[in-house]
């Protein structure tokens, strides 16, 4: 009898899996490349101005940081659309600087995975020069001494400076001001902690993955909520409630911590004790998150309220779609069970891709849920939309010729 109904649950899950393939044909490496870029093409020619303040500076801030260090890894997987030019001189011009000193410092080190990447890209000895016999002082000498980091030295000492002057606070209650400048909400996990992570595997230097790996847990203890498995987005909502009458958790705060998970595992070494910590919490996430797609698949801006608030949002469909063929393809995710799920979200961030090639539906930048449009754009979303893409274009490669 157990065997009987064993069966019978695999079937009807192949039979809801095969509909929805039904519905969402698969799709090419070639046509999500052309979406991709597209994409990213518009997003460079419609930079916004809004909101890019003291706090959030153009190109180095948080938020062009974010579209940044994606459009490099895109580009390092397809360079046919001709961005690494582009956000190269871009890096050049801001010279190679973390966003400016905030009052939430964990923003500033967004762009500094773009920086990662060019110097992954032609990587140089941490000192050129050596020996100063017979060599003429001009503009070339000049730049060989700064050594082949020159491009890594401003996020290094930016690092080295915030663990320096990290607060030692006890907790994360916000009447105290120093706690802004912590680890104490949850976008910084994705803004700076990947950061830490990719420097700390780039310069060999382990204190950046202590520090990465203490704050990074104290942070998620106090924010991942054990009964829904799903993260607040900073202590202020722990009691808070939807007008359902449901904990309020932000759809694009669990897009950060899910693309933050991603992130930081692929720069942890194999080797690396508490690794296995980050992969557990990333599928318990993931399993949560899967069952709250609509199923138009898309998710909403309130995970657990979104008859309140209806509309699509793609910041957080993005990063949630970035995390399921990113789990699917390091076998972290069941593919059998996930794959209808990432296929079904994928052909819906595809839908909310405008024809100008603009990608509609990104909540604009906030803290909390809200209802949105779909004229609506701002360039985390495009950003998550190029990390999906990435990773479904490797799911692709491996199994098309299977």
């Amino acid at each position: 009898m157990m065997t009987t109904i064993k069966i019978a649950a695999v079937a009807l899950a192949w039979c809801c899996g095969m509909q929805v393939w039904a519905a969402d044909p698969p799709v090419g490496t070639k046509e999500v490349k052309e979406t991709v870029n597209r994409a990213i093409e518009w997003q460079f020619a419609h930079m916004p101005e809004k909101g890019r303040g003291f706090e959030n500076p153009r190109w180095n801030g948080w938020a062009d940081g974010v579209f940044l260090s994606a459009v490099a890894d895109w580009d390092d997987y397809d360079p046919s659309g001709g961005f690494r030019t582009l956000y190269h001189t871009i890096a050049q011009e801001i010279a190679w600087e973390p966003g400016r000193r905030s009052l939430n410092p964990a923003n500033d080190l967004a762009v500094c995975l773009a920086y990662a990447k060019i110097y992954e890209l032609d990587p140089k000895p941490r000192r050129i020069l050596t020996d100063m016999t017979g060599v003429a002082w001009n503009a070339d000498t000049w730049d060989k001494l700064l050594g082949g980091w020159k491009m890594l030295i401003p996020t290094i000492e930016r690092l080295d400076f915030q663990m320096k002057d990290y607060p030692r606070t006890r907790g994360y209650a916000a009447r105290l001001a120093i706690n802004q400048e912590k680890w104490s909400w949850c976008d910084a996990l994705y803004m700076a902690a990947p950061t830490y992570a990719k420097f700390a595997e780039l310069t060999g230097d382990r204190r950046y993955r202590r520090f990465m790996n203490r704050e990074f847990w104290r942070l998620l203890d106090v924010l991942y909520d054990e009964e829904e498995q799903l993260v607040f987005r900073d202590i202020n909502y722990l009691n808070m409630r939807e007008a359902n009458g449901e904990k309020i958790f932000w759809g694009r705060g669990n897009g950060w911590v899910v693309g933050a998970l991603a992130r930081v595992i692929d720069c942890l070494p194999d080797g690396y004790g508490p690794k296995r910590r980050y992969e557990k919490i990333f599928c318990k996430l993931m399993s949560r998150i899967a069952e709250l797609q609509g199923s138009d698949g898309y998710w909403r801006t309130s995970l657990l309220d979104p008859d309140t608030y209806p509309s699509p949002e793609t910041s957080a469909t993005g990063f949630f779609t970035y995390g399921l063929w990113w789990g699917i393809n390091r076998g972290l995710l069941d593919e059998e069970q996930y794959l209808p799920v990432a296929m079904k979200a994928w052909n819906a961030m595809k839908r909310a891709i405008q024809p100008s090639g603009m990608l509609g539906y990104v909540q604009s930048i906030g803290d909390r849920p809200e209802n949105i449009s779909a004229d609506k754009n701002e360039v985390y979303g495009t950003a998550a939309l190029a990390l999906a893409g990435l990773e479904l274009c490797r799911y692709l490669e491996r199994t098309e010729g299977s």
